[in-house]
């Protein structure tokens, strides 16, 4: 690889020890927690406590914990977040009057010593001295590699109005990142670290979050008129004047959230593999993958489903129960199967925007409208694609743990891709309106890829994004760039390598490399380009037919090797030879040339095809390394047309439109096709809009 590229990777800590490749049967359980909250109704107040037990992964001694206290965040207009976001996050607007909200510490022991005292706040990220997002908990006596420590920690939090995936709107709680929560101490061959250490980042206008898997059990105290869903299973219930402590518990998961309404319609549905698993999917991913079917369907298990309804959307529960089940079918044949018992989706009001689109571990929240379950826009799948979405975060963020600060598009750009397949596949795309028209999933995506004004690495720390730049990165150009992986190498060797890198890294946690190595052996270097230049450079492509010609050929004029003289024959002459032979008048033969060019840095073998007027067409394959390539033919038809990648498979191609082009000087696609790119964009707005969150 190029020095640029070992440059970048070494910046991030790549290329660096590596954990042994062999898949986990369980999470390193590093931390537990036991949580006992109170929910103060009417002074938007958590009151709470915990009981926190935390095992150094490492081999060498660890002297201090750092906690996140992320919804400090929110606690003033000068922390990091709102510095970086001005307030606003995904086209909602934070409100300055009711919309602060913070979490103090008010007791944290260790063996009865106060740690309080000595804790500082740290900013690592950018030395805000107002951020309050990161504490540093000297612990007095280092804490030996395998040993356990178990902290007492009271707080208070005040309840933000919902905004940017947590708070209030009237009396709806979401309730996510809410206590506080011990960072990564990452051991040495981590992510390919090279020493162990923190990792630890402040809350970031566009960062999500990264932690340990450990053991849940939470009670929350409530108003007994709320309903409650949960991370968890219900393990208990009691009543007492006026109020009911729910218990909930869940083993390996590494984030809990809940949320609280009044109002909520529960319906309760089961994915139950063996009538949800359709038979011919599963031919399908068995013969793409190698596998038996029996094989496949051995992992799956029965999952508990609950929908937390508003009312006024109660009718489009059955919309998030089928995808969420096409969902549970697809990942588990395409990477492993859901390993919990039960999972949780809550429905926002339309007022509590902020709130939709969130993804936690065995608990997510959707999104809806109204106006979706009517018609025309009924047959937009926006419903759909939030709930394959942020329920697919399941797997990229929860149980392929990547670390969604410093590398996002781990997370949201394969997340980002499995939801344009499993759209796609099961239901034709975004949006389907009378006529037959609709709009592919990956249609967006890449017309989303191509429109970028900024064109960061994908390995980028999220917060180091150019402004606006960092959901196209991260989201849809990273997946557009899978599927570019794909595309070259072909269905079956495609899957099966994105199957194996899942499998293995279930319950880890892995890093860039981890992934782009999945499908180096069956690329045998011709993707390196492509790494090289998406992943860790500022690379982009444009392939095109920049010129036609298509001449009558001549015949050959002038002198021979031997000096004998030869003229063009004068058209129309006719005549006999020398010998007196009538001459047989020669077919017209034309000479040919199509000039294809590439601009732009990613270069990837690509097939050009030229087109005759008679029909017949002659294809070659360029392998992109020069900057054009001159075809040149003589035939006896006339060029019609010629064309580069008409499989369309160079996906990252910044501006399709170029890569035909006519004799005559028509160029590009038909009309309809430039109506129909000109509606995607359409689409790209709507779903753009502020209530059309992910």
């Amino acid at each position: 690889m190029s020095s640029r590229v070992l440059a970048a990777a070494a910046a991030l800590g790549f290329f660096l020890p590596v954990l042994p490749a062999r898949a986990l049967p369980a999470p390193r359980k590093i931390v537990d927690y036991d949580i006992r909250a109170t929910l103060d109704d009417a002074r938007r107040e958590l009151k709470g406590h915990e009981t926190l037990r935390w095992t150094n992964p490492s081999d060498v001694p660890v002297a201090e914990l750092r906690l996140h206290l992320y919804w400090n965040a929110f606690r003033n207009n000068r922390s990091t977040f709102f510095r970086e976001s001005g307030g606003r996050l995904r086209d909602d607007q934070a409100d300055e009057e009711e919309g602060f909200g913070s979490i103090d510490l008010t007791s944290m022991t260790l063996g009865g010593v106060d740690l309080l005292r000595s804790a500082r706040f740290e900013s690592p990220d950018d030395g805000n001295p107002d951020d309050r997002t990161v504490l540093s908990v000297p612990l007095g006596s280092p804490v030996a590699a395998g040993e356990t420590v178990t902290l007492e920690i009271a707080w208070t939090s005040r309840i933000p109005k919902v905004f940017a995936r947590a708070g209030y709107v009237r009396d709806f709680y979401m309730i996510g990142q809410w206590y506080p929560k011990v960072a990564v101490f990452e051991p040495r061959g981590r992510r390919r670290r090279a020493q162990p250490g923190w990792n630890a980042h402040q809350y970031h206008a566009n960062s999500e979050f990264y932690a340990d898997w450990g053991d849940y059990r939470v009670a929350l105290t409530v108003p007994e008129r709320y309903v409650v869903a949960s991370a968890g299973a219900l393990v208990k219930e009691t009543r007492e004047g006026g109020r009911k402590t729910l218990v909930y518990e869940q083993a390996s998961i590494h984030d809990f959230a809940w949320s609280a309404d009044p109002r909520f319609v529960v319906k309760e549905d089961l994915f139950d593999p063996a009538k949800d698993v359709p038979a011919d999917e599963l031919a399908r991913a068995a013969r793409l993958l190698g596998r038996s079917e029996a094989d496949l369907r051995a992992g799956f298990r029965p999952v508990k489903l609950r929908y937390y309804m508003q009312p006024d959307h109660l009718g489009q529960w059955t919309r998030y129960a089928d995808a969420q089940k096409w969902a549970l079918v697809w990942f588990g044949l395409y990477a492993f199967p859901y390993p919990y018992a039960q999972s949780s989706c809550v429905d926002p009001p339309e007022d509590g925007s902020g709130a939709m689109g969130m993804e936690y571990q065995t608990i997510f929240t959707a999104g809806t409208m109204r106006a979706f379950g009517a018609w025309p826009l009924n047959g937009l799948r926006e419903p759909e694609m939030i709930v394959v979405h942020e329920f697919g975060h399941g797997w990229w963020y929860g149980l392929v743990a990547s670390n969604e600060f410093e590398e996002s598009w781990i997370d949201e750009g394969i997340n980002s891709f499995t939801e344009y397949e499993m759209l796609d596949r099961r239901y034709g795309g975004i949006a389907r309106f009378p006529l037959g028209v609709r709009f592919g999933s990956f249609d967006l995506g890449r017309l989303q890829t191509i429109q970028a004004r900024e064109v960061d690495r994908l390995v980028t720390p999220s917060w180091s994004f150019a402004p606006g730049a960092y959901g196209r990165n991260s989201y849809a150009r990273a997946a557009t760039s899978i599927d570019q992986v794909r595309r070259a190498l072909g269905e079956e060797t495609f899957w099966r390598a994105f199957r194996a890198w899942a499998e293995r890294w279930r319950f880890d946690h892995p890093a860039t490399e981890d992934f782009l190595d999945a499908f180096r052996p069956a690329a045998g270097g011709k993707l390196e380009p492509l790494f090289r230049e998406s992943w860790y450079g500022h690379g982009t492509t444009d392939y095109a037919v920049t010129r036609l010609s298509s001449t009558e050929a001549r015949d050959f004029a002038g002198y021979d090797d031997k000096g004998k003289r030869f003229d063009v024959p004068k058209k129309g002459s006719g005549g006999k030879s020398k010998e007196g032979k009538k001459e047989t008048k020669a077919k017209t033969q034309y000479a040919s040339t199509a000039l294809v060019s590439r601009t732009g840095t990613i270069r990837l073998p690509v097939g050009v095809t030229l087109t005759f007027e008679n029909g017949v067409t002659w294809k070659t394959t360029w392998n992109g390394a020069g900057p054009w390539l001159r075809l040149r033919t003589t035939y006896g038809s006339r060029l019609a047309k010629a064309e580069v990648d008409p499989e369309r498979k160079i996906v990252l191609d910044a501006n399709p439109w170029n890569n035909a082009r006519r004799l005559g000087g028509k160029q590009g696609p038909s009309a309809a096709a430039k109506v129909r790119a000109y509606a995607l964009h359409g689409v790209q707005i709507l779903l753009s809009s502020p209530w059309l969150l992910r």
